[in-house]
């Protein structure tokens, strides 16, 4: 049980996590670094966006979970279980932000989620 709430908290979190560091990214526009002196303001920009800041803050929140979760189940268990986080992500990406998913790339989320139903059911 407690593994199960840790490892729901590690998936939804880190879901949560890239879609808005994501998010954040697309607002700031294109990236542009051509030398060393662009870094910082570059950092700057990246660092004071709302959205990039609460990317991280999940993302914080999804490694507690993580490591917690590890305390009681196996890596080669977690690990791949986590990776549904890939698959909320992109359904969010692909609903939400409009982002084209073609076949390809459905057919590797379903494989991301077979996988990760075969490790859940070996554990």
């Amino acid at each position: 049980m407690k593994v199960g709430v840790a490892l729901s908290f590690a998936i939804i979190f880190g879901a949560i996590g890239d879609i808005l560091m994501s998010t954040g990214m697309r607002r700031s526009g294109e990236v542009t670094v051509t030398s060393l002196r662009d870094i910082p303001s570059f950092l700057a920009d990246t660092f004071t966006n709302p959205c990039v800041l609460a990317g991280v803050l999940s993302m914080a929140l999804y490694f507690a979970a993580y490591i917690t979760a590890l305390a009681w189940v196996d890596v080669s268990v977690a690990n791949p279980l986590t990776a549904l986080s890939y698959v909320i992500a992109s359904t969010y990406a692909f609903a939400y932000l409009r982002e084209k998913i073609g076949w390809e790339r459905a057919a590797g989320i379903m494989l991301i989620t077979v996988g990760a139903l075969f490790v859940g059911l070996s554990s």
